[in-house]
């Protein structure tokens, strides 16, 4: 939203000469779109071809970044316009700044709160990530909800990308790798089944506060080598999924 330092194919793109909040809504539009068509891929294939949506979203993920490195150069961004990260983030309001995106993270856990629990699709989505071919017989559209799902997170994507580029000031196409495995493990710990169907939305925001805990915690005890951090978050994921493998049998 500010200068960019970003190249495309060794060219790079200036649009400081547009008002500034059209410049904010066409990169957040931008990055939506982006991330929309590319999950909707992984999402295509795990509804067309029964593909394991970890497949899926991981080999999209691959192509996107080996993609997005190639073309960028791995380049930085440029930092955003200070007034963007303000409202963003909190950065820069003063002395004792409210960390905003608290706020914006409490409005989109609330909005899936209520599509998950209120809406039909909600409901639908529940049914088909328990069991799709019994959703199917009772009339539910399997691809369409999984498709819906799959945009759906592409707009999560989208929006929770740019925010955490604005919060962090500079990125580049590597910046994020090693995420996915931080969000698997909170969602896992906060109750998710591997095996679909079992999950509340309070349940993934208690896991993310006690992943986070546990993250912020590490460094309090001693263990400040990054190498060793990612080693624990390994034996965390481990332990999870494990139990949750453990409730799957227990249930067979």
């Amino acid at each position: 939203t500010g200068e960019t330092g970003i190249t495309f194919f060794g060219k790079s793109p200036n649009f400081t000469a547009l008002p500034l909040g059209v410049r904010v809504v066409f990169a957040f539009l931008l990055s939506i779109f982006a991330c929309c068509l590319i999950s909707g891929t992984a999402g295509f294939f795990t509804a067309k071809f029964k593909m394991h949506p970890f497949i899926s979203t991981l080999a999209t993920q691959l192509f996107t970044f080996g993609i997005m490195a190639g073309i960028t150069g791995n380049s930085f961004t440029g930092a955003p316009d200070p007034t963007v990260t303000a409202i963003v983030s909190g950065k820069g309001l003063g002395s004792g700044d409210f960390p905003i995106m608290i706020i914006w993270a409490a409005i989109g856990i609330a909005i899936m709160w209520f599509i998950w629990n209120k809406t039909k699709f909600g409901k639908n989505m529940f049914a088909v990530g328990g069991n799709a071919e019994a959703a199917a017989v009772s009339g539910i559209n399997v691809f369409k909800v999984t498709m819906m799902v799959f945009i759906l997170a592409g707009i999560y994507y989208g929006i929770g990308g740019s925010m955490y580029g604005i919060y962090t000031g500079n990125v580049r196409a590597q910046t994020g790798q090693g995420m996915e495995a931080d969000a698997i493990a909170a969602c896992v710990v906060g109750g998710v089944s591997f095996s679909g169907g079992v999950g509340k939305i309070s349940g993934i925001v208690i896991g993310a506060l006690i992943f986070q805990a546990i993250v912020v915690v590490l460094p309090m005890v001693g263990i400040t080598d990054a190498n060793f951090q990612l080693a624990i978050k390994g034996v965390i994921i481990l332990a999870a999924v494990t139990l949750d493998c453990v409730k799957y049998l227990k249930k067979k």
